[in-house]
């Protein structure tokens, strides 16, 4: 619903001159109010007095619910930008996962090839008391990206949900492959 025409600079309106002018109801505007998407108006005696910044917020408002916002979605996207913080704020830690965690350049690795280079790891999920263990180094600004993106005090368990993610996917390509070798073998006998 797109609103009627741009505000003057400097009007003010009473709250059915803004309900007109922005395409919302009166009651639309109080509700925005009581949830904290609209300041409240300037008090002018008995009467409240709305100015351009309540109808572009109303316009704000109304288009982001046309691009399917939430009201909730929408008070923290206005929170953060009243306040001065950016999208990375409102986002949280999962802003930090499409940025760079090294300046070397991105390339592509087979599964294999880990395997190759850190002697892989082994089949079993369960350990047993007298399993091996490997430790791998991983670079400095590896661990710095991940404390940047979790915080410090959880590195070491998202490490170990990558590492166990990673497991499992050998562990089902693993089966894969024997599943197709089988299926080869009942297709030749």
């Amino acid at each position: 619903m797109s609103a009627p025409g741009p505000s003057l600079p400097g009007a003010e309106y009473r709250i059915e001159g803004l309900a007109h002018a922005s395409g919302a109801s009166v009651r639309t505007i109080r509700a925005y109010q009581d949830r904290g998407l609209l300041p409240r108006p300037e008090r002018r005696g008995r009467a409240n007095v709305y100015d351009g910044t309540h109808l572009a917020r109303l316009r704000l408002i109304a288009e982001l619910l046309g691009r399917g916002y939430t009201l909730a979605s929408i008070k923290e996207l206005l929170e953060a930008r009243d306040s001065g913080r950016g999208l990375g704020w409102v986002l949280g830690p999962a802003a930090g996962a499409q940025e760079s965690w090294t300046d070397g350049e991105p390339g592509r690795i087979s599964r294999t090839e880990p395997a190759e280079r850190f002697g892989g790891i082994g089949h079993s999920t369960s350990r047993s008391p007298d399993s091996e263990t490997r430790s791998v180094t991983l670079p400095a600004d590896t661990i710095r990206a991940i404390q940047g993106l979790v915080g410090p005090e959880n590195v070491a368990a998202f490490i170990t949900a990558a590492a166990e993610r990673e497991l499992r996917a050998r562990t089902l390509d693993a089966l894969a492959s024997i599943n197709r070798q089988h299926s080869r073998i009942d297709q030749i006998g």
